[in-house]
């Protein structure tokens, strides 16, 4: 058996009998039906298979294997003689060499794409491109392993796979969404609440494509608990706007929702007054340091290590623990008086015999611990020069537990890459911008635009944040609101702030009723509850 640590070196992580049997039970119909695993490692998929067609009544058994383990092959391969198993790198293996199956079941591996290089990679881009899809190089594994398993599906088969939540959100998952739009006629994707893999970080659905080679008249979402509860219950499948999904205006998650919920969103997003984030801000990342717990630093060990404060900057480290809409001056100095790592060491980028005696020497306590050799630092010169300090107009969660926050930065405090640093396109919308940003459509946009960690966090990548809808305050009320909700974020809840927001900007200057923000906020609880609660 692989440690776990091999597993995750070749991205593999075995699923489980239900899993397998849900996937086979769907994908083989008939005792003449053909199978292949992609990526067979310990066989469950072929025990499955080998099952369903014994209790269809078939006598012989057509079912292939391939694994990129040596290792792992050949222990499958005594484990199930009757099944064909290859040891080689799947995208080395061309249907031409092989042949096509009824159908393709299985679990890709999941190589991130900052593992996922060299010849493997290129093998993989070279495998989907020959099948009509370009994806970049910063590509994990299982999409180009998904468009070339599609390969080996035989007009009118079926694919039956597991896939990563990506699917849904990635921006070069679209290509792939688009190609298998083209190659099959019927596609259902199954999201659930409970984890298929509770081991794993990334979240995992189940992509049942069928009707190779004819038109897609069907692409629908299910939601469940459970595999147990898809395995017993079933589900409605909610169908899916293929033209907005092709054109990445929608993502799959957005189908969890009731239609009176997207379509209220849909239109509010519409009107005018109603803007996203990328029309007036710009949202980009914070500085890289290499390692935080070196480059920040404490008031303490300001003291203990003698650092010339020129070489200091104030600095927020997380909005964890804040309160407010604004991050005032106040804020950060009791961070700082509670011990936190609230200065940058921002040295210059000059020669280390150039620097101080104390600099020096904390310099040399760091290549003691070898900070110097981490990656972000070693791709640097000099390696203790933090490059791309900047300024920001404000603050914005990068991952949150609950809502993310935005917060205005008047004394332009600076900040890792822990926090989306927020630019104004247009400063006198800024107010209005972050006023706004506390309503129940905001809320709700977070989630929809945002995507789920395993572990249940919200992340907003730059792109994604920049795609939040915001109903603006008005500009006569902005600085009012924006301090009432700063006192009352302070002593209060964010749900009270929200009623503040609700009843100001979307009842009275956009004429919504209470019972829709109630839809609004209701859509944003089930979205937070259904990523927390896996």
């Amino acid at each position: 058996m692989a440690t776990l640590t091999h597993q995750k070196a070749l991205g593999a992580f075995y699923t489980t009998d239900n899993v397998a049997r849900f996937l086979v039970d769907w994908a083989i119909r008939s005792t003449a039906d053909s199978v292949l695993d992609p990526s067979c490692g310990d066989g469950v998929f072929l025990a499955a298979a080998q099952e369903r067609l014994a209790s269809l009544g078939a006598q012989n058994i057509d079912a292939y294997g391939i694994d990129y383990d040596a290792r792992v092959a050949a222990t499958t391969k005594a484990a199930f003689p009757s099944a064909r198993v290859i040891p080689e790198d799947f995208f080395s293996v061309a249907p031409e060499q092989l042949k096509l199956f009824t159908a393709v079941v299985g679990n890709p591996p999941f190589v991130r794409y900052q593992s996922f290089a060299g010849t493997m990679r290129d093998g993989g881009l070279h495998c989907a491109a020959r099948m009509g899809v370009k994806l970049p190089r910063l590509t994990s594994s299982w999409a180009p392993f998904l468009v070339h398993a599609a390969a080996f599906v035989q007009p009118g088969g079926r694919l039956a796979m597991v896939v990563p939540a990506e699917l849904g959100h990635a921006q070069y998952a679209h290509e792939v969404l688009r190609f298998l739009a083209r190659e099959f006629g019927k596609i259902k994707i199954c999201m659930f609440r409970k984890k298929l893999f509770p081991d794993l970080s990334e979240d995992t659905h189940l992509l049942l494509a069928e009707e190779r080679g004819a038109a897609c008249t069907w692409l629908s979402v299910s939601a469940f608990e459970s595999i147990e509860a898809a395995i017993s219950e079933g589900g409605p499948s909610i169908p899916v706007d293929l033209p907005s999904l092709n054109a990445g205006r929608i993502r799959l998650s957005h189908y969890l929702l009731p239609l009176r919920a997207r379509s209220l969103y849909q239109v509010l997003a519409e009107e005018e007054g109603v803007v996203r984030l990328s029309d007036h801000v710009d949202v980009g990342i914070g500085y890289v340091t290499g390692c935080n717990e070196f480059f920040h630093l404490t008031v303490d060990e300001i003291a203990c290590e003698r650092i010339p404060r020129r070489y200091l900057r104030p600095a927020v480290p997380s909005l964890n623990g804040h309160r407010g809409t604004i991050f005032r001056y106040s804020d950060w100095k009791q961070l700082r008086k509670q011990g936190e790592k609230a200065y940058l060491l921002a040295l210059p980028n000059s020669r280390e015999d150039t620097l101080v005696a104390p600099i020096r020497a904390y310099l040399t306590r760091g290549k003691k611990e070898a900070i110097h050799k981490r990656f972000k630092c070693r791709v640097r010169v000099p390696w203790y020069s933090v490059p791309h300090i900047r300024e920001a107009d404000a603050f914005l969660s990068y991952m949150a537990g609950g809502a993310p926050k935005l917060v205005l930065n008047p004394r332009h405090l600076v900040a890792p890459n822990t926090l989306h640093l927020v630019r104004f396109v247009n400063k006198r919308l800024g107010r209005r911008l972050v006023a706004g940003w506390y309503s129940s459509l905001t809320r709700l946009s977070c989630e929809m635009e945002g995507h789920a960690l395993g572990g249940g966090l919200l992340k907003l990548e730059p792109t994604e944040a920049e795609r939040v809808v915001v109903a603006l305050a008005a500009e006569r009320d902005a600085n009012l609101l924006l301090a009432e909700l700063d006192q009352t974020l302070r002593v209060s809840t964010p749900e009270k702030a929200q009623d503040i927001v609700d009843e100001q900007v979307l009842r009275k200057m956009f004429g919504r009723t209470a019972t829709e923000c109630a839809v609004l906020r209701d859509a944003a609880a089930f979205l937070q509850d259904w990523r927390l609660h896996r």
